[in-house]
């Protein structure tokens, strides 16, 4: 073969296998075209081909920054917040968060519209015990605008070394604050119960792969304490397995659907209660607190819970996370991609909506001044000024703060100082309660609900009473 010969075999080869690896990502890419314009892949490449000869600063056009910005591009262009190119420092970060041992603030967060927002505080971080709440919209990072930034590099700015401080400005209700949260290891129990009057109650903050196990024992103790009902406390619980919720849910039920997925090219599967597995009595009522940072799994237990009358619903519509996502390696980097879509026993796709409580119960709402007063403590760090090196977190401890704070000017009614005082207090109590019946209204009506004797009991099922 002849030297020039040899030249035209080497680049028809090349072109074929740069060809090749974009089929990859694009199915059939370069098999049809639009009306009137170029075949997809030969429009690609034409883009490639300018870029890298005459775009003016050539270090920013190596072909890996330019096949991967590609990649995200394509990714970010389908508009899902769920589908996103996972970075290779995404990836080992999202590998340590799945590990659940990492310094941050403690909030599972996601692109909304410009900013970032949150999904849902993890029960017992610094974002947690600083009142963050689901539905905050993050405006800066240390002083840093995060408009038009992936949630992968605000997360960055969020993580860092434990006991170091990072003050985040965040939207709520139209209203800015700001706050400085100190970060810490999060490595949190996904499950914590105790029994309640004569109830047991259970608190679920995320589903792991040892949840249903500590389920189990918390259901088994309040069984054992001849317990008259159950509440299960989902509030803040961003989700997490599919196996475990399921596998959860069958603790209670015994027979029925308890969810199912759909997808395009994903096996649809139905997921049935089995009588093996269940351990509540079929008489027992069960209350399940929920609220908007109450997402994913959380949703599949508290669908479940509602369509098959297992028990009922108590607090704020859900956040609307009923998609399923898988993570695919591109090499050290890699993609999250929505493959599925979650469905209730009522084959109803939550997706985007949320579920609605039986009984909603609703935090009351501060007036416009109030939210300003709230920016100020903030701003001020008054409440950390008032509780530092203090131990002890009794009542007349909290009455005392609390009336100080609304001495020097944060007046804000004395109910909601003292449960900010109460929450900064216990924060680093090792004995403190994992519920708080005196300010909690949503717990409260709970308990409620099981005093009065709120549900009837028919075939199987729970309904509440006329």
């Amino acid at each position: 073969m002849k030297n020039g010969e040899r030249v035209i075999w080497i680049s028809v080869v090349t072109v074929l296998l740069v060809v090749s690896l974009f089929a990859i990502f694009i199915k059939d890419a370069s098999a049809g075209s639009m009306s009137g314009e170029m075949p997809y892949m030969m429009k690609f490449k034409r883009v490639f081909d300018i870029i890298k000869s005459d775009y003016v600063d050539e270090s920013k056009t190596d072909n890996l920054t330019l096949i991967n910005g590609a990649i995200k591009g394509m990714i970010d262009s389908i508009g899902d917040p769920h589908t996103n190119y996972l970075s290779e420092k995404e990836m080992s970060d999202m590998n340590d968060t799945s590990a659940g041992n990492f310094g941050g603030v403690g909030m599972i967060i996601q692109r909304k519209d410009d900013y970032t927002g949150v999904v849902s505080p993890i029960e017992g971080t610094p974002a947690y015990r600083k009142g963050m709440k689901a539905g905050d919209l993050i405006i800066t990072v240390d002083g840093e605008s995060i408009k038009g930034l992936d949630v992968g590099d605000v997360a960055k700015k969020l993580r860092g070394i434990p006991g170091t401080k990072v003050t985040i400005e965040f939207m709520r209700d139209d209203i800015k604050y700001e706050t400085e949260l100190v970060r810490a290891k999060i490595d949190v129990p996904s499950v914590k119960s105790a029994m309640l009057k004569d109830y047991g109650y259970i608190r679920i903050s995320h589903f792991t792969g040892t949840t249903c196990s500590h389920v189990r024992e918390g259901i088994n103790m309040a069984l054992s304490n001849n317990a008259k009902g159950l509440i299960i406390d989902l509030r803040y619980n961003p989700g997490g397995l599919l196996a475990e919720v399921r596998d959860i849910v069958d603790l209670f039920q015994d027979e029925g659907v308890i969810v199912s997925t759909k997808g395009r090219n994903y096996q649809a599967e139905v997921y049935k209660a089995s009588r093996i597995n269940t351990i509540v009595p079929k008489e027992m009522p069960v209350v399940v607190l929920v609220d908007g940072g109450s997402a994913s799994a959380s949703e599949i237990f508290s669908g479940a819970m509602k369509d098959l009358h297992r028990g009922i619903l108590v607090g704020e519509k859900t956040y609307g996370k009923g998609s399923v996502q898988t993570i695919h390696y591109l090499g050290t980097d890699g993609m999250k991609l929505t493959i599925a879509k979650y469905y209730t026993p009522a084959d109803i796709c939550i997706d985007g909506i949320g579920i609605q409580p039986d009984i909603e119960v609703k935090e009351p709402e501060l007036t416009e001044d109030e939210k300003e007063m709230l920016k100020k403590i903030f701003k001020d760090k008054a409440i950390e000024n008032k509780t530092k090196g203090i131990k002890d977190a009794s009542d007349a401890v909290i009455d005392r703060i609390s009336s100080e704070l609304i001495n020097d000017g944060y007046k804000l009614p004395q109910k909601y100082l003292r449960k900010l005082v109460k929450t900064e207090l216990e924060y680093f109590s090792e004995n403190k309660p994992i519920y708080d019946l005196d300010y909690d209204i949503q717990l409260q009506k709970a308990v409620e609900i099981l005093d009065n004797n709120m549900l009837e009991y028919k075939d199987g099922q729970f309904f509440l009473k006329n």
